[in-house]
């Protein structure tokens, strides 16, 4: 299944749950069988920053391997391998914002992998990263919030892609050596050669100063 098309079927899902939960109220779920653990796949883990309006619900969600459904932390985490909090919301806070369709949008960042030497760097790996939002209002005032995010092109980010994300979120220094690598986030396609120049990612592209400048 290509990870574009999985975002299509994600949201889906969260629309029928969402009916679900409007009109059944706490009846329970063929995946858990009871009204308990269905209500708890909506608990808000956090209210991440958010370019569109108010903030963006981080909900614990769920995620059925088997079937491949799910929305929310536990499919973003369980199947597209992305592992902190902060690495969505810099993905959330992006100027990158499609309309997709009713309340439902794409916020899009990019996470890249440098590798240097004597103070020149080149890209060895870049992915486009993708978040589903979905700004319906739930029975608790909230918005459904993250559906899902994703690496365009692979099921699985690596797991320098997290760093790279929550790095850039917290403005942290950069992982990088004269003689080492450097994984940067930002909000518009990275440069294939670089210099380090300063110490902290930032949100465009920071760390770097594009040899062709």
């Amino acid at each position: 299944m290509k990870p574009v098309r999985g975002i299509g079927v994600a949201v889906a899902a969260a629309a029928a749950l969402v009916a679900t939960t409007a009109s059944a109220g706490t009846a329970a779920t063929p995946e858990t069988g009871t009204t308990a653990q269905a209500a708890s796949r909506y608990k808000v883990l956090k209210h991440l920053d958010y370019r569109g309006p108010g903030q963006l619900s981080l909900r614990l969600g769920y995620y059925n391997r088997p079937a491949d459904k799910g929305f929310g932390w536990t499919k973003i985490k369980n199947k597209h391998n992305i592992t902190k909090y902060a690495a969505v919301e810099f993905v959330a806070k992006s100027p990158n914002r499609q309309h997709k369709s009713g309340k439902s949008y794409w916020q899009t960042a990019y996470a890249g992998k440098y590798r240097c030497h004597n103070g020149a760097c080149h890209l060895v790996k870049q992915y486009k990263v993708i978040l589903a939002t979905d700004e319906r209002t739930l029975r608790d005032s909230h918005d459904f919030g993250a559906v899902t995010e994703h690496c365009v092109g692979i099921i699985r980010c690596p797991n320098w892609v997290t760093t790279a994300l929550a790095n850039a979120n917290r403005r942290s220094a950069a992982t990088w050596t004269p003689h080492g690598t450097a994984n940067i986030a930002g909000y518009a396609p990275l440069p294939h050669h670089a210099r380090g120049a300063s110490h902290h990612a930032m949100h465009h592209i920071g760390s770097f100063r594009s040899l062709t400048d």
